[in-house]
């Protein structure tokens, strides 16, 4: 135990005050996408409107995604991610004085998601990549590893948060709420103080379409990389979307569950993210991540075909309606377990492979891809739920995966195998 709080120490006082930052900027996002999630379900009963609101982050990940990674090579990341949360805190307090006086349409909570969305397109940027500027080069993965026990925190304290807010106060009182928080995490994130993160030849100008090409290059040219690259926005599609629009879909319109229940639901499943990381460490910074990653994601779209059956039978009235929630809550934490090992790996894969100088372009580019697909995924389930009875929906998510999952392994080995071909490991008749 001596010798675990002294690993946490070491990553020294810089680090810890990004961790606090994170996750405090981290839980006012969490907190204000669940009320805004339930108040569009609310007001329109439809699961299409509701994943729109979810999809339409794609468009200035889209647009601004080359300049924000090149954006965060070149500058102060802490910096940047600082100047981002001010102005979103900025933001949020016009609604806040716009939802006192007038009920907030679909059309604005759109535009404040679209707003919100380009200073997390920078945000982002600078958060996949200001680790190593951090900690050592061989504190490296333990120190990505303890980044994600911020997420259970947020993840189990957020949505009991939200809930409370949504069903016992207003709107108003959510976007005072999250506009505290996110300047309290931009005054933190000022203090912090980062190693050089660019060469001193480098050029002061910033070439952001040529920069940003150079970033794709890194990918193209590494076979770890481009495998991530193909089938991460696959995998996360059908994941992603399974449980930001099908499971809330299923809770709220199909049980016709009141909000406490969703946020229960989403405080107990976070609680494994809180736990996962810590027990992960070991064997994380042991095994190969390329492994870690093919593993887990078979067993998650295992773990979601099995809760396509238990939907099924709740709705044909084989399992009662509560009993399924906890089966479904229970499938949930072991799609969580094995999710933090593969998104440590990922993160393991892309730092360890990538120059310091370059990691913020690579990040926002495979992040690009992922959200963009997430997008797709999100419209393409909130239409299959509005069509289809919603365990169509939970089935498809898994074979989406499991497509992935299975792409991944065969691309590796295929890698492998050119490796070893290559270094006359296999003998040629």
């Amino acid at each position: 135990m001596r010798e675990y709080l002294n690993k946490l120490t070491g990553f020294g006082k810089e680090y810890w005050k990004f961790w606090i930052a994170s996750a405090v900027s981290m839980a006012a996002s969490n907190i204000l996408q669940f009320v805004l999630s339930l108040y569009v379900l609310d007001i329109t009963g439809s699961a299409t409107i509701f994943a729109l609101m979810l999809s339409i982050v794609f468009v200035p990940r889209l647009i601004l995604t080359p300049f924000a990674g090149v954006l965060s090579d070149k500058v102060d990341r802490s910096g940047l991610m600082g100047r981002v949360l001010m102005a979103e805190s900025v933001v949020l307090f016009v609604y806040s004085m716009m939802s006192f006086f007038i009920p907030i349409k679909v059309a604005l909570v759109f535009i404040l998601v679209l707003l919100l969305e380009m200073g997390e397109v920078f945000y982002n940027a600078c958060e996949g990549a200001i680790i190593p500027l951090l900690v050592d080069e061989d504190k490296l993965k333990d120190a990505i590893a303890v980044s994600k026990s911020d997420d259970g925190i947020v993840f189990v304290i957020s949505p009991i948060i939200a809930a409370f807010i949504f069903t016992n106060i207003n709107l108003t009182a959510a976007f005072v709420f999250v506009t505290i928080l996110d300047f309290a995490a931009g005054i933190l994130q000022f203090s912090i103080k980062t190693r050089q993160q660019k060469n001193e030849s480098d050029d002061e100008k910033i070439h952001f379409i040529r920069n940003f090409k150079e970033g794709v290059r890194v990918i193209l040219e590494n076979n770890k990389l481009r495998n991530l690259a193909m089938t991460i926005p696959v995998i996360n599609a059908f994941f992603g979307a399974t449980f930001s629009v099908s499971i809330l879909y299923l809770i709220r319109e199909v049980y016709n569950m009141n909000a406490y229940y969703y946020g229960m639901y989403n405080s107990v499943t976070a609680i494994t993210t809180v736990i996962v990381p810590l027990v992960v460490l070991p064997v994380v910074s042991k095994a190969e991540p390329g492994k870690i990653f093919s593993i887990s994601t078979k067993l998650i779209a295992t773990e979601i075909a099995i809760i396509g059956l238990v939907v099924l039978l709740s709705l044909r009235s084989v399992v009662p309606i509560m009993a399924a929630l906890l089966m479904i809550i229970a499938l949930d934490c072991m799609t969580i377990a094995e999710a933090i090992p593969m998104q440590i790996a990922m993160s393991v894969l892309i730092q360890t492979n990538v120059k310091k100088e370059l990691l913020g372009r690579v990040t926002t580019t495979v992040g690009m891809l992922s959200m963009i697909s997430v997008a797709i995924g999100e419209m393409l389930f909130g239409v299959l739920n509005d069509t289809f009875i919603v365990y169509v929906s939970i089935f498809v998510g898994a074979i989406g995966v499991g497509i992935g999952s299975i792409m991944y392994s065969i691309v590796d080995k295929y890698h492998i195998y050119a490796k070893r071909e290559e270094k006359g490991w296999i003998l040629q008749r």
